[in-house]
């Protein structure tokens, strides 16, 4: 378990984030629920464990050769991961660049790929436009286009993690009363719309 610290990036809406959207997922799903949501280091070998992990504020993200070698056996035998909560003001600036950096390392030979609104990631449960879609971000000067969505695939075309850039669904399953245009309604939404597609693909 990793020493619970505020001040880290990666505790920003934690934990009520999570707890959030373990709710959502119990009320809304009939996905199986092993216990509440919790926090690993990446060379955790206990990540084997869990089909899905969510990484936040990839923006500051350091990583080391070990945590590369386990993140790159988990998305062999099959793991997906949620990579949110970061942006620049201006395409693909500082923030991009340290979570390119890191997660080339783990994918060296792959590029990120842009995950068309007609994926059907965005329907699997909850029908979604990612394009017309409000984002958390809005409150921080961010238009409303300025959402992108990526994603690594391997060599079969799955797809082993979604990127939300300029998006932050963490802070929407955090704060559901501040639902700005139905922004945290998305957040949720997306959340579990990611979940579902990794458990049945």
């Amino acid at each position: 378990m990793v020493p619970f610290n505020r001040s880290a990036t990666w505790a920003y809406d934690y934990p009520t984030a999570e707890q959030n959207l373990y709710e959502a997922i119990r009320r809304t799903t009939k996905l199986p629920l092993g216990g509440p949501p919790l926090v690993l280091t990446l060379n955790d070998a206990r990540i084997f464990e869990y089909p899905v992990l969510y990484l936040c504020e990839p923006g500051y993200w350091l990583t080391n050769d070990e945590e590369v070698e386990n993140l790159r056996k988990y998305f062999a035998r099959g793991g997906f991961m949620i990579i949110d909560d970061f942006h620049d003001y201006g395409d693909f600036g500082p923030q991009w660049n340290n979570f390119y950096h890191n997660l080339k390392q783990v994918f060296p030979d792959l590029e990120p790929v842009e995950v068309e609104s007609t994926h059907p990631i965005w329907q699997i449960y909850y029908d979604i436009d990612p394009i017309e879609a409000a984002s958390t971000k809005d409150y921080e000067g961010f238009g409303k286009y300025d959402d992108r969505y990526f994603a690594f695939f391997d060599d079969t075309g799955r797809m082993m993690c979604i990127i939300c850039y300029n998006q932050d669904i963490g802070d929407g399953c955090e704060w559901p009363n501040r639902n700005f245009e139905g922004a945290s309604t998305v957040s949720f939404q997306m959340a579990i719309n990611f979940i579902m597609y990794a458990m049945t693909h």
